[in-house]
């Protein structure tokens, strides 16, 4: 009996002791200062500049202690950067700030009616264009109204604003189906009638595509137009290239 109780004893000591030890070792890791700010990025598009975020997280956090880096904080900092598509924020036993961040991969630019210019993703975000870095990308021109250049937000197919950036998304999704055509367009250019138009690498002519109805074959079309006929000197003289009519290739000389 006596050495079933000095076992029982024992062990509310020891776990007594891991307590006290464990509350030491928390008070004593929370009052160690932050040693180090380090930025891990998933991916490196080009539009956060790593010294500039790192300086700006480093302000927050100087001459801090662990226990008293706001991380919510941070991480509102990261959610604010129109360019940071995800991001997470945690400090390692070495008392290092590790900061995870995914940037935005944009797909094409488009430039609006008065001058303005944002970026879109394969996904249907519109984020703002950046004066550091310039990805190299499709551009879209023509008439798209950008009331917000400023910051991100996701296409909406119920709003007037989104509806030809809807419809320029959609084309490079199939521009980008057709490996040929993909290596051929230049530019797409919205006209004043919503209808687009492709700018096409060894064609002097307005290529007219029209709406996004039977896009595919549209460029299906295209291609097998570009492939027959690109080296002719009578597809040189043509102004026009007209493919919004089923099943037909309307052309217009100059």
């Amino acid at each position: 009996m006596v050495k079933k109780i000095l076992s029982i004893a024992l062990w509310v000591i020891t776990a007594a002791a891991l307590i006290v030890l464990f509350i030491y070792a928390r008070e004593n890791y929370l009052s160690t200062p932050l040693k180090a700010v380090n930025l891990v990025p998933e991916s490196d598009s080009g539009f956060v500049r790593r010294s500039v975020l790192h300086e700006e997280i480093e302000k927050q956090c100087k001459q801090a202690k662990i226990g008293t880096v706001d991380m919510i904080k941070i991480q509102n900092h990261l959610d604010a950067n129109p360019w940071i598509e995800s991001n997470s924020a945690y400090i390692d036993l070495n008392g290092n700030l590790n900061v995870n961040f995914k940037e935005y991969e944009p797909q094409f630019r488009v430039f609006g009616k008065n001058g303005q210019s944002v970026y879109v993703t394969d996904a249907g975000i519109v984020m703002p264009s950046c004066s550091n870095y310039t990805p190299y990308v499709l551009i879209a021109s023509g008439n798209f109204d950008l009331d917000n250049d400023s910051t991100t937000y996701t296409l909406c197919d119920t709003l007037d604003r989104d509806r030809n950036i809807l419809d320029a998304l959609y084309w490079f999704k199939a521009i980008k189906a057709n490996p040929f055509i993909e290596n051929c367009v230049g530019q797409l250019y919205c006209n004043n009638k919503n209808q687009f138009e492709l700018t096409v690498k060894g064609l002097d002519a307005r290529v007219i595509v029209g709406d996004t109805c039977l896009a595919a074959d549209k460029l299906n079309r295209l291609e097998i137009f570009m492939k027959q006929r690109i080296n002719r000197l009578e597809t040189h003289s043509m102004k026009i290239i007209n493919l919004n009519y089923k099943n037909q290739i309307v052309c217009t000389k100059r």
